[in-house]
């Protein structure tokens, strides 16, 4: 594994190309440990119309799946169904999240492939027992046109505790033209996604699609430097231990003071 996630941005040109053999690819962003799990990893994969990547499948890891391009059916056994079909729809800013040990998989439907965003994560949580359930998101609706919007918005879409997080955040921003943030620091990590206009920060412009991470602890703000709105996602993923207990029991982080006691580099 990689070491520890820096602060970064991955530009992404959608749509991506598929493997003519097989009807799906997928593209590795980024993986490794953070301050706040044991790894957090980020994917875009393409899916030929009438493919599956696999048979429904779980895992123990948490997942929060977004339609980027195309649309999909997922295919949920476990999903309450009046019709018996228990698939649902994505389509391009809507997303879904899978607990751990949720079956999933889907199917590609539409004449242009299915690009879609996959984060996953792994941690040790102290969270309480009452857990976030498979939640179905449309972080693309928007109700109010550009000249109705504030300087700057931020709706949330859910909030709450994991099996590996004590708490999962998600909300949306819209970001009028000129306006931003100064740079901070938060504790947990934040991943977001452009859906439309564009944003300026760790010194680059990201455009739709495109992916920026801030890792906990590293300083970084945003503003919107295009002459139209820009729209993103934003998730948060709070670790379930405190910040001192992390430090406390992160062996890399003694080995790298043993290092510097020694003078070795």
């Amino acid at each position: 594994m990689n070491g520890r996630l820096s602060s970064r941005i991955d530009p992404l040109n959608v749509p991506l190309d598929p493997d003519e053999h097989t009807g799906w690819k997928g593209y590795d962003q980024y993986r490794g440990p953070t301050d706040n799990a044991d790894f957090l990893s980020c994917h875009v994969s393409v899916l030929v119309q009438g493919h599956c990547p696999h048979p429904p499948h779980t895992h123990p890891e948490e997942e929060i799946l977004m339609m980027l391009a195309g649309e999909a059916d997922l295919i949920l056994p476990q999903m309450p169904s009046s019709d018996g079909k228990r698939e649902l729809r994505l389509r391009p800013g809507q997303f879904v999240y899978y607990p751990a040990h949720f079956p999933h998989t889907l199917r590609a439907i539409s004449p242009q492939p299915a690009n879609y965003l996959m984060f996953k994560w792994l941690a040790r949580s102290s969270a309480p027992d009452a857990q976030l359930a498979f939640g179905y998101f449309d972080a693309a609706d928007s109700n109010s046109s550009d000249e109705d919007l504030p300087e700057y918005d931020s709706p949330l879409l859910f909030e709450g505790p994991t099996g590996c997080l004590r708490k999962l955040h998600a909300h949306v921003t819209n970001l009028a033209s000129g306006s931003g943030y100064e740079p901070h620091a938060d504790a947990h990590d934040v991943a977001i996604v452009v859906l439309q206009g564009e944003v300026e920060t760790l010194g680059r412009r990201v455009r739709p699609h495109g992916l920026v991470y801030y890792a906990g602890g590293e300083p970084h703000g945003i503003r919107n430097p295009g002459a139209h709105p820009a729209r993103y996602v934003v998730f948060e993923f709070h670790g379930g231990r405190v910040p001192f207990l992390r430090k406390v029991t992160d062996p890399q982080r003694w080995k790298r003071k043993l290092k510097a006691i020694c003078g070795l580099r």
